[in-house]
């Protein structure tokens, strides 16, 4: 699968506060002085843990490991990082890339 070199994001031209959406207004300061950037692919796993029964439409993806991404950015969001072989070996700080936007979810990485 090839995986794509940026993502969406908004970056707010009045405090310079960076979000993984799309949005008119910055949740930071309420200024509607944003504009939309492309975050990097790059992240790290700042927190995580395995979800082992989902709900609703996550529930076919159980198990999977849900994690808080910081990207290199500092952009934090949480995602479902997918691609793990072995749940015991996911750890904070493991290196992450983004994979694609699911429509449902938003953002998924890859491990």
């Amino acid at each position: 699968m090839n995986v794509t070199q940026t993502f969406p994001g908004t970056s707010c031209n009045q405090c310079n506060f960076k979000v993984a959406e799309v949005l008119d207004g910055c949740p930071s300061c309420g200024s509607e002085s944003t504009e939309k950037v492309d975050l990097k692919q790059n992240g790290i796993i700042h927190s995580f843990t395995i979800v082992y029964v989902g709900f609703g439409h996550m529930t076919d993806r159980a198990p999977y490991v849900l994690a808080i991404v910081q990207t290199e950015e500092n952009v934090k969001l949480t995602t479902v990082v997918e691609d793990v072989t072995n749940f015991e070996s996911v750890k904070i700080g493991d290196k992450v890339r983004f994979k694609n936007l699911d429509p449902k979810i938003g953002p998924i990485f890859q491990y």
